[in-house]
């Protein structure tokens, strides 16, 4: 049984961050894998990390939903373009990331152009996209208990999976990210033994562990050709 934390509604609302090193670079090297060479898009990516380092795997832009989150991505992606909507893009991408998007958007807003139906609009007949989001049903939030901020719309494993199949994707692979954010009771990091399968997975680039396993939900899907 997974512990309970307070209401949503008692919770400070979290300040999107940027992946950590370690999370972003195992990001690049799933989408060196599993998704192609490109040219990729990557989707609200806070502070433009991801879209910076998708520019060593080939052509890359990133995709905004408001004028300052725009902003902020070209600042850290120097010389990428940055747009505002599917319709200004110049063509359909081959390959796109939305990591940590899910947890932001509302029920109503999955059709928008930074959701799930704009993903799919952007996307080239048999492009693939990896989705990342926190799992509230994970093996990560049960062991954080009242401990465990929730992102602003918290999902599980399954809703995130459904989100994906109702708006037109084919779920190619899924896992998790696994036991990334400890600690986890009294053991430093490091030493415990829960966080190993984590860790190996990240070294090979590859999703390995299964859905439910750790922190967030990890998908590649692909637009139907």
């Amino acid at each position: 049984m997974i512990p309970t934390t307070p209401p949503r509604s008692d919770l400070p609302d979290p300040a999107p961050a940027p992946p950590a090193a370690a999370a972003r670079q195992w990001y690049l090297r799933l989408v060196s894998n599993h998704l192609g060479r490109g040219p990729y898009l990557d989707v609200a990516g806070v502070g433009g990390v991801l879209l910076s380092g998708l520019t060593r795997l080939g052509p890359a832009s990133g995709l905004a939903g408001t004028d300052a989150e725009a902003a902020s991505m070209r600042a850290g992606a120097p010389g990428c373009p940055v747009y505002r909507s599917v319709g200004d893009l110049p063509g359909p991408a081959a390959a796109l990331t939305a990591v940590e998007v899910l947890d932001r958007l509302e029920e109503s807003a999955l059709d928008t152009d930074t959701g799930p139906g704009g993903w799919l609009r952007a996307l080239r007949p048999g492009g693939h996209a990896l989705v990342v989001a926190a799992d509230a049903e994970g093996r990560g939030r049960e062991l954080a208990g009242a401990r465990w901020v929730p992102p602003r719309v918290p999902r599980g494993h399954v809703r995130i999976r459904e989100i994906l199949v109702e708006a037109g994707f084919e779920i190619v692979r899924e896992g998790s990210d696994g036991l990334t954010r400890g600690p986890y009771g009294g053991v430093p990091v490091v030493l415990d033994p829960r966080t190993a399968p984590a860790r190996a997975q990240r070294s090979s680039g590859r999703l390995t562990l299964d859905p439910g396993a750790g922190e967030r939900a990890v998908l590649i899907v692909r637009r139907p050709a």
